[in-house]
């Protein structure tokens, strides 16, 4: 069915039980084997007006180098950067030049007024190049590789991204109610921009991914929140549980990104929406890799959720049997597809 996934349906199989809670034969494995030693990515980040091959050139080089073992899909994730959101939504967007690995909007928002309502304007320049980054995106994987989901900062971190994180708590504290209604204009401009985007790269048939990978036959995503770091339980209640409920509630398989320590007290309220049916942890740069936090994946599966472990091949065989298999992804890079296959052929053994 696809060039680079010829096993596409027999992997489908396995996704499928996982969204389900089921074992088939041994957890869901995704493994991305290296042909080459070669530095390669999914694909390169642009800047909004380069031409698109400067990204297909980098995701033809990842397609052709990597093996996709398992469950690991290739793919295929257009985009702008992080902030992209809130350049649809009119902030201006830097990219570095030199590395090429990040982007960021420029917090022009003084006073939010002047921006209300909140919308999506079908004129927004970055946003007409995304649609036009998607048309050619479907040709390029066509019968190749899935089409991915873009990287959605959405809610209250396109807010940030628009206004500053400082000057977002300030407007907490001291104005909200009018953070209130920002938040209340900015939740269904995430279904607008998912709904169009959609429309792309054939989804209905093959199927969808997430940023971060996780593949599913509906309509799935990772949402994401990364700045609930810095508000207390109580802000982050009134202030954005509502959102990553709704969006929770519009995707068939829905899983959430819980980035870092701080984050962590947070998960009681996000393990409480039941239509998440994915947390994953992820403790940050320079910590314990997250199969070293049992208290926070045991805490995770015991509400029914999945979450998602990564590690290298040896690594995953020295913790695996520790949590649910029912209730995990694995996620390893293997050094050639020869100890790729040797862990899928354990994992069913030790299973």
């Amino acid at each position: 069915m696809l060039k680079y996934k010829p096993d596409f349906e027999h992997a489908l199989k396995y996704w499928d039980a996982f969204w389900s809670h089921e074992l088939i034969d041994r957890p869901c494995t995704m493994i991305f084997a290296q042909k080459s030693n070669e530095q390669l990515f999914m694909s390169r980040l642009q800047a909004v007006d380069d031409d698109f091959s400067v990204s297909f050139s980098a995701g033809q080089k990842y397609l052709d180098n990597t093996a996709f073992l398992g469950e690991a899909m290739p793919g295929f994730r257009p985009g702008f950067g992080p902030d992209q959101m809130a350049a649809f939504l009119g902030m201006p967007l830097q990219i570095n030049p030199d590395s090429r690995d990040t982007s960021w909007t420029e917090k022009i928002v003084e006073d939010w007024k002047d921006f209300m309502p909140l919308r999506l304007d079908e004129n927004n320049h970055v946003w007409q190049r995304m649609k036009q980054f998607h048309k050619a995106a479907q040709e390029f994987c066509k019968d190749k590789c899935p089409l991915m989901n873009i990287d959605l900062h959405s809610s209250i971190d396109c807010l940030e991204a628009m206004r500053g994180a400082e000057n977002l708590l300030f407007d907490i504290i001291d104005k909200p109610q009018l953070v209130d209604e920002l938040m209340n204009q900015i939740r269904p401009i995430y279904k607008q921009i998912y709904n169009e985007l959609w429309k792309y790269g054939d989804k209905q048939r093959v199927g969808s991914s997430t940023s971060l990978q996780l593949f599913s036959r509906g309509q799935t995503d990772m949402i994401q929140a990364d700045f609930i770091c810095l508000l207390s339980p109580d802000m982050f209640r009134r202030f954005v549980l509502p959102a990553i409920k709704d969006e929770a509630e519009f995707l068939t398989d829905a899983a959430f990104h819980l980035d870092g320590p701080d984050a962590l007290k947070h998960l009681d309220d996000i393990l409480a929406i039941k239509e998440i049916k994915v947390v994953q942890w992820v403790p940050g740069e320079g910590r314990k890799p997250n199969y070293q936090w049992p208290e926070v994946i045991h805490k995770i599966q015991a509400v029914g959720k999945s979450t998602v472990l990564y590690g290298t091949c040896e690594e995953i065989k020295s913790f695996h049997g520790q949590y649910k298999p029912e209730l995990i992804v694995y996620e390893a890079w293997a050094k050639s597809p020869e100890e790729g296959q040797e862990l899928l052929d354990w994992l069913k053994r030790n299973t």
